[in-house]
């Protein structure tokens, strides 16, 4: 799955990439550990412009009770999609966002410990992961967008440590993704494992494992 990311360019970088902009400052604060249930900057078409909003990271069902129903939905497998899944197939094909990231995190578990890793892409700093979306409205009235991250298979650098990966966007495919006008088939070949030679692994601290710890020292290498 994806259990936790890392959001640390500026503002500006992350406008300039993804050709948004907002007066909001504090979506851009850096995160080391950001962790299922936060409210993170996300990218979608509101009508025929794009923009960045915070969102919930954790996908809320409509006709959810509660709004921490998302919780259990922060991933979500794109094999899974599909006639039988009607209520994700709708949101694949009409309501699907970029989670801007620069990287993620994956454990190696064993039976005597977990070991992380810090996953991100050798030349590119800033990322844009393909997430879709919900608008949940509380008992008050308040609208809640919601996101999940959606999932696919490994590639061959990350299988060792874990089957899945979050699908990765090339930025000459943000346009394609949150056209209203792009066909499944079309999304279909975009929802693939990115290529392991442009990616890089690294063994981080332990301290990753606390969700409290927040800072730069998290995405450090550990020496091999």
């Amino acid at each position: 799955m994806c259990d936790r990311f890392v959001l640390h360019s500026p503002k500006e970088e992350t406008e300039q990439l993804f050709e948004v902009s907002t007066e909001r400052d504090d979506y851009f604060e850096p995160d080391y550990n950001i962790t299922p249930g936060s409210i993170i900057p996300v990218v979608y078409n509101e009508g025929e412009k794009r923009e960045i909003y915070g969102f919930r990271w954790g996908l809320i069902p409509e006709d959810a009770e509660k709004e921490s129903s998302g919780d259990e939905y922060y991933a979500f497998p794109v094999e899974e999609i599909g006639e039988e899944n009607g209520r994700m197939e709708d949101l694949l094909l009409n309501r699907r966002c970029i989670i801007p990231a620069n990287g993620f995190y994956k454990w190696k578990f064993s039976e005597k410990k977990s070991t992380p890793f810090y996953i991100r892409l050798l030349s590119q700093d800033l990322i844009g992961l393909a997430g879709v979306y919900s608008i949940w409205q509380s008992d008050s009235g308040r609208d809640v967008y919601s996101c999940s991250i959606l999932t696919t298979e490994a590639n061959a650098l990350i299988q060792p440590i874990d089957d899945r990966m979050p699908v990765i966007l090339r930025s000459e495919n943000f346009d394609v993704w949150l056209s209203r006008n792009t066909d499944r088939e079309a999304l279909t070949g975009l929802l693939k494992p990115y290529l392991l030679t442009e990616m890089v692994v690294n063994r981080v601290s332990e301290k990753v494992n606390d969700t409290d710890n927040n800072s730069p020292e998290l995405i450090q290498p550990i020496p091999k």
